[in-house]
């Protein structure tokens, strides 16, 4: 076997129709903030909306990549739950933080310091990824150091909106939260659509996927013999039944000849037109 094709097609469908969708909601915010004339407000609500969407998906991707893989490296697979976990986290704190700051309500907590917590675990955890991942010589292992940056970056930005009194801050949230969106589907092409994650093939994984195409192709053979035969029983029962026919037609002519009802010229002319005729 020369290259061996672990990724399923369904979740090859999935990666390309995730990031059709990511690509899309894009689109779509941009042109709302655009036509409400309140860009700012509209791209913040829009980047987190962003950045919730592409960590779902990522999360579910990365799972269904590594279940396909059979991977023994749990830490790759823990990535994509810890994706989608901590992402619902941040949504639920956002959302928390937006409904008490329309209803006015004060509180001592500034849930803003628990949104800046979680992207900056966020950002460690991809760090980490990082280093395994430059120490395996895998080939996204420097995407995963930019997702890193990302999200250290969105976090930084939540931080300095409680602490300043400036757009500068949203300006920020919202450039380093689409990017973070549009690097995600980046990601996800990169690195199970264009090339193949080939750092987590294992030998057991490997010789089960041999082993399970070795036995489809048992089965193919089988097939194929079994409806060869079907195919090719009439044909020879035909056959059978032509050569039945001539043998009986001969067996006639030796015997007028042994009767000497005929001459022995008239029966090997007589078996020649037989022979040539059948021939």
């Amino acid at each position: 076997m020369e290259k061996n094709k672990f990724l399923k097609s369904d979740t090859k469908t999935s990666s390309v129709v995730t990031s059709i969708i990511i690509s899309i909601a894009f689109i779509i915010l941009v042109i709302i903030g655009l036509m409400t004339g309140n860009f700012l407000n509209t791209s913040v609500i829009g980047s987190i909306v962003i950045v919730f969407i592409a960590s779902i998906f990522l999360g579910s991707i990365q799972i269904k990549v590594f279940k396909d893989y059979k991977s023994q490296k749990k830490y790759l697979c823990a990535d994509g739950i810890f994706y989608i976990c901590l992402t619902i986290l941040v949504a639920i704190t956002a959302i928390i933080y937006s409904f008490s700051s329309l209803a006015n309500t004060n509180s001592n907590v500034d849930l803003r310091y628990f949104i800046f917590f979680f992207a900056l675990v966020f950002a460690i955890w991809k760090i980490i990824i990082a280093v395994m991942g430059f120490k395996e010589k895998r080939f996204n292992a420097f995407a995963e150091l930019i997702l890193a940056i990302l999200w250290a970056l969105s976090g930084v930005s939540v931080l300095l909106i409680s602490l300043m009194d400036s757009l500068i801050p949203l300006y920020l949230l919202c450039i380093s939260n689409y990017a973070l969106g549009l690097f995600s589907v980046f990601y996800i092409l990169y690195s199970y659509i264009f090339k193949d994650p080939t750092f987590l093939e294992t030998p057991e994984a490997i010789e089960l996927l041999e082993k399970d195409q070795y036995e489809r192709q048992q089965r193919l053979n089988r097939f194929n013999n079994r409806f060869g035969s079907f195919v090719e029983q009439p044909q020879q029962k035909e056959t059978n039944e032509k050569n039945d026919d001539i043998e009986q037609k001969l067996n006639k002519l030796k015997n007028l000849l042994d009767k000497n009802f005929i001459t022995q010229e008239e029966y090997e002319k007589k078996k020649k037109e037989l022979l040539d005729s059948e021939l």
